[in-house]
């Protein structure tokens, strides 16, 4: 499956190429997927990364590997496999594609070219008859976190501390993998737009969790490795420890729906009673 689109061009550009999305196609192709990866990621040696035989392997088996494409030039990708539900009760459950990762190279980045690719993938997955993809980001990233849930309208399921180790690679070496796993639901109805949360009496406190209404706030940094650098990687591993607690407990019985940028260099998470969001999913 094949989609064109045209991209934001980069300020003080011409309009380029139409942005053609689809399957990745061949070793060859699959290795430039590779390249942009390790690229992108910033990989030291040690880190590990992809390989070309990996990427075939999975598309040949019910796995998608989907590129973004100006011209002839790779810009961006994204690869899933076919996973299963496991019930509490261990009965096997739905299908659904599991998004291991979304790259876009540096240069292309903020012209809306992840959108454009997690469209292409969410249309495979809707050719084959898979109406729910999942995948794992880290909460502190708000940027990505607003991207997840308030444009594409994913929703977060539960947060997994530490999830490939203790400590991550590229721009988060020494950092604790702490991931989100968020839900989209391709077949439902989009959810409205929320509202944006109204600073209480006195200001935000990041790390803290206001009421509004049913909902609940939590306040953060906006930009996670500004905050390291200017204040530690000691003091950035206690903040994230007490976030990730907090995160747990408000997911107990809820679902973040929402992450949005605050005055003063913050951002907020918008919690929400799960039962309010269920039937609810991407926006078209």
């Amino acid at each position: 499956m094949t989609s064109t689109a045209t991209p934001r061009p980069a300020a003080g550009t011409r309009q380029g190429p139409p942005l053609v999305v689809r399957d990745v196609d061949g070793p060859l192709e699959m290795a430039d997927c590779v390249a942009l990866y390790e690229r992108v990621m910033g990989l030291r040696p040690g880190d590990g990364s992809l390989n070309a035989r990996l990427l075939t392997a999975l598309q040949d088996n019910s796995g998608l590997v989907v590129g973004a494409y100006l011209g002839e030039a790779l810009v961006g990708f994204t690869y899933s496999f076919l996973a299963r539900e496991r019930g509490a009760d261990g009965q096997a459950g739905r299908l659904y594609q599991y998004s291991q990762l979304a790259v876009v190279a540096h240069e292309r980045q903020g012209l809306g070219i992840g959108r454009l690719l997690k469209l292409g993938q969410r249309d495979r997955c809707l050719a084959e008859g898979t109406t729910l993809i999942r995948w794992a980001y880290d909460p502190m990233q708000t940027r990505n976190a607003h991207f997840n849930l308030d444009v594409l309208g994913a929703v977060v399921d539960a947060v997994k501390p530490a999830m490939y180790g203790t400590s991550g690679f590229g721009a988060a070496a020494g950092e604790s993998t702490d991931r989100f796993i968020v839900s989209w639901h391709l077949d439902a109805p989009a959810r409205p737009a929320l509202p944006a949360p109204v600073a209480p009496t006195g200001g935000w406190s990041v790390g803290q969790v206001y009421d509004d209404g049913e909902d609940r706030i939590v306040v953060l940094p906006d930009d996670w490795h500004r905050l390291r650098a200017q204040a530690g990687p000691g003091h950035a591993a206690r903040l994230r420890g007490n976030l990730t607690d907090t995160f747990a407990r408000l997911l107990a019985d809820r679902t973040a729906v929402s992450c949005v940028r605050l005055p003063g260099g913050l951002a907020a998470y918008r919690f929400i009673p799960r039962a309010a969001a269920s039937g609810t999913a991407s926006r078209p």
